[in-house]
C-alpha cells in the first residue's frame, strides 16, 4: 500500500489535487492507494500526531507556517517524497533547503496541463522509489502486527520503546500504542539492534534517545518520553552509548 497526504489551503484546490492524484495513481500502478486530504493546517498537524504511515505528501506553501510543517514532516518521515505547490510570494530559498528536500515543485499560478504533468511525474518517481525500497511492507524496515482487526505495519523509526505488561507487548509510537501477546525476548529477536533493553520490562529505540541519567535510573527520549533503567542493564546501555559516540552520532548527555 502507498499512502499519500494532500494539504493545500482551500477545500476546492485540496480536493482537486487529491482527485487528480488518485486518478493518476490508478493509471500508473495496481498497488493499493490510501489518500488523506486536508485543507487546514490544524487538520494536518493532528494527522501527523497519530504517527500514521506516509510515503508521499503534496503541500501547499503560502508562508512560514507551511515551512514549519514541511520541516516537521521531513523530521518525522525521513523517506517521504514531497511535492510543493508554492505561492510566488514565498521565496524558494525558504523551502528548497536540506531540511525539506522536496522532490517536485509546482508554482502558482499554474495551468491545468502543467499541474497534471507535474503530479504525474511526481507519482511516477515516487513509485520507483517505493519499489526500490521494497514497499511500505518491507520486513527489513518495519514491524508487522496481525490480529483480528487486520494487519498493521509500523516503521521501526516510529517506535520509541516497547514495554511488557499484563503478559502483552506494548509498542509505543509518538501518540499511540499497539499491543500483542508476546515476550520481550522474542520481540527483541525480531527488532534491529537500534533497540536496547534497559529494564526487564522495557527496551528503547536509540534513534529517539535524548539523554541517559544514571543517577536517576532513567532513559529520556524525544517528545518528553522516559523509560526506567535498571541496575542490571546499565552496563549494556553504557556500552551502546559509547558505540553511539564512536560512530559520530549526535550528542546525547550521559552523566556518570
Amino acid at each position: 500500500m502507498v499512502t499519500m497526504m494532500v494539504c493545500i489551503p482551500g477545500r476546492r484546490e485540496a480536493e482537486s489535487f487529491g482527485k487528480l492524484s488518485r486518478e493518476l495513481f490508478a493509471y500508473l500502478s495496481e498497488e493499493e492507494f490510501k489518500l488523506h486530504c486536508f485543507f487546514t493546517l490544524q487538520e494536518t498537524w493532528k494527522f501527523l500526531e497519530t504517527g500514521a504511515l506516509l510515503d508521499m505528501a503534496c503541500i501547499g506553501v503560502t508562508g512560514q507556517e507551511e515551512i514549519k510543517l514541511l520541516r516537521q514532516i521531513r523530521k518525522q518521515y525521513a523517506k517521504v517524497q514531497l511535492l510543493l505547490v508554492a505561492d510566488a510570494s514565498v521565496s524558494p530559498m525558504e523551502y528548497l533547503t536540506p531540511d525539506v528536500r522536496a522532490a517536485s515543485l509546482l508554482l502558482h499560478p499554474y495551468e491545468a496541463k502543467q499541474k497534471e504533468r507535474v503530479v504525474r511525474g511526481f507519482l511516477k518517481s515516487c513509485l520507483v522509489e517505493h519499489a526500490q525500497d521494497g514497499g511500505s511492507g518491507n520486513d527489513k524496515d518495519v514491524l508487522v502486527l496481525e490480529n483480528r482487526e487486520g494487519r498493521t505495519v509500523i516503521p521501526y523509526r516510529q517506535i520509541y520503546y516497547i514495554e511488557v505488561r499484563e503478559r502483552r507487548i506494548f509498542i509505543r509510537i509518538q501518540n499511540k500504542e499497539y499491543s500483542r501477546y508476546d515476550s520481550m525476548e522474542h520481540m527483541l529477536g525480531q527488532l534491529p539492534d537500534i533497540f536496547v533493553r534497559c529494564h526487564r520490562s522495557f527496551a528503547f529505540n536509540m534513534q529517539h534517545l535524548e539523554r541517559v541519567r544514571l543517577s536517576e535510573n532513567t532513559v529520556y527520549l524525544e517528545h518528553g518520553m522516559a523509560v526506567p533503567l535498571s541496575r542490571s542493564y546499565k552496563s549494556a546501555v553504557k556500552e551502546c552509548m559509547h558505540g553511539r559516540y564512536a560512530a559520530g552520532r549526535h550528542d546525547a548527555g550521559m552523566p556518570g
